[in-house]
C-alpha cells in the first residue's frame, strides 16, 4: 500500500508541516508519495529531496530580522515582498534542482491567473514550481511560467488530496492548516482573530521602519546593529517605495469611525481595525479555509491532521521552534486513529 501526504497552504504556520512529518516517521510510517500547496510545497519539496533536516535546522534558527531580510519587504511591484532569497535558499540548500531527482513522487499545484485553472508540477525545475506555487496574491508577485500567470495554489486547491491519488497513493494523508479559520470558528473567537490578523501589518509596520533607518543621510549617527540584513531586503533591480503615501496603507482604516460606533452603543471591545493588508490577509484566510473544505468534502483524504494554529500570524516565519512543536503535537493527538487505519503495531 502506497501512502500519500497531501501539505496544505499556510504561509509561515506552514513549519508546522516539519513536526507532522517528524511525528509520522517517530510512528513508523513510510510516506511513499508527497504533495503540496504554497507553503506546503516548499516543505514538501524539501523532504521529497531527503534534506527536511536541514530545513528544519535553518528554519529554527531564524530570526524576525533574517526573516525580514529573506522576504525582501517592501512595495515592489505585483506585491509587498520579493521573496527570492527564500526560494533561492530552497534551490542551492534544501532541495533538487528537477522533480527527476527527487527520492519519491512529489508534486506541486498553482493557480493561472487568468483562466482560473489549477496548474499542476510534476515535472522540470522544482524552484519555479514552488516560488509559482508560493505566490500569495498581493505578498508576492504572480510568476511567470510558460506564458501563464502563476498565483498561489491556494486560491484553488489548498490541500491537493487529489494530485496524491493521481501519483498513486492508496491512502492518503492531509495536513489542513486552515481549521482555525472556518466561519465557526472566526464568530467564536473574533477578537482573537482580530489581533492575529494585526500581527501581519505590524510585521510590515517593523521592517519598513528598520528600511527607513537604513536609508537616513544622517551622518550624525553611526547607524543600527541590524544595517547588513536590512540593506540585503531591498531588491536593487526593484527598489521599495517607502513614501509616507506606501506607509499609509499599514494603518488601520477608520479607527475614529469605530471609537464613535463603540461610544454611541456599547462598551464591549471591538476587533482590532484592519489595515489594507489585514483586510486583504483575512480575506485569504477565510478563503482558504471555505475552498480547504470544499474541496475536502468532495475529495476526502483517509485521515485528516489539523494544527490548532490560531495564535500564529500568517508572517511569524520566525516562530518555527513552536510551530514544529504544534506540527507534532498534532498527530499525537490522532495516533491512535492512524494506527488503527493503518494496522499499525502499538508498540512502534
Amino acid at each position: 500500500m502506497k501512502i500519500g501526504l497531501a501539505l496544505g497552504s499556510g504561509a509561515a504556520r506552514g513549519w508546522a508541516h516539519i513536526g507532522v512529518i517528524k511525528a509520522l516517521e517517530e510512528m513508523g510510517i513510510k510516506i511513499d508519495i508527497v504533495t503540496g500547496c504554497s507553503i506546503g510545497s516548499y516543505v514538501g519539496a524539501a523532504y521529497a529531496s531527503g534534506k527536511l533536516p536541514e530545513l528544519a535546522e535553518w528554519v529554527e534558527s531564524l530570526t524576525e530580522w533574517q526573516v525580514f531580510s529573506l522576504m525582501g519587504v517592501g512595495f515592489h511591484k505585483g506585491g509587498l515582498m520579493s521573496g527570492q532569497k527564500v526560494f533561492t535558499a530552497l534551490e542551492e540548500n534544501f532541495s533538487c534542482e528537477t522533480f527527476e531527482q527527487l527520492d519519491m513522487p512529489f508534486g506541486a499545484v498553482a493557480t493561472d491567473l487568468y483562466s482560473g485553472r489549477e496548474v499542476n508540477f510534476l515535472s522540470g525545475s522544482i524552484a519555479s514550481a514552488v516560488r509559482a506555487s508560493c505566490s500569495i496574491p498581493g505578498l508576492f508577485p504572480p510568476s511567470l511560467h510558460e506564458n501563464r500567470w502563476l498565483v498561489d495554489g491556494g486560491v484553488v486547491n489548498p490541500v491537493p488530496v487529489n494530485m496524491c491519488r493521481m501519483l498513486g497513493a492508496d491512502f492518503v494523508i492531509a495536513v489542513n492548516l486552515s481549521a482555525d479559520f472556518r466561519p465557526q470558528s472566526l464568530v467564536n473567537r473574533e477578537i482573537d482573530h482580530g489581533n492575529n490578523q494585526k500581527k501581519t501589518s505590524d510585521f510590515f509596520k517593523r521592517s519598513h521602519k528598520q528600511i527607513q533607518q537604513w536609508f537616513k543621510k544622517d551622518s550624525n549617527t553611526s547607524e543600527v546593529v541590524e544595517e547588513p540584513l536590512i540593506k540585503e531586503a531591498v531588491d536593487e533591480d526593484d527598489e521599495p517605495c517607502l513614501t509616507q503615501e506606501c506607509l499609509d496603507m499599514l494603518e488601520p482604516a477608520l479607527e475614529k469611525q469605530q471609537e464613535d460606533d463603540q461610544d454611541s452603543q456599547t462598551k464591549v471591545p471591538a476587533p482590532p481595525a484592519p489595515s489594507i493588508i489585514n483586510a486583504m490577509t483575512g480575506s485569504l484566510d477565510i478563503l482558504s479555509a471555505r475552498v480547504t473544505r470544499s474541496r475536502l468534502a468532495g475529495d476526502p483524504p483517509d485521515i485528516l491532521i489539523e494544527p490548532q494554529l490560531r495564535d500564529f500570524g500568517m508572517m511569524e516565519f520566525y516562530r518555527a521552534k513552536e510551530l514544529i512543536s504544534e506540527g507534532h503535537g498534532s498527530v499525537e493527538r490522532i495516533a491512535a486513529q492512524i494506527r488503527y487505519h493503518l494496522s499499525l503495531d502499538e508498540a512502534k
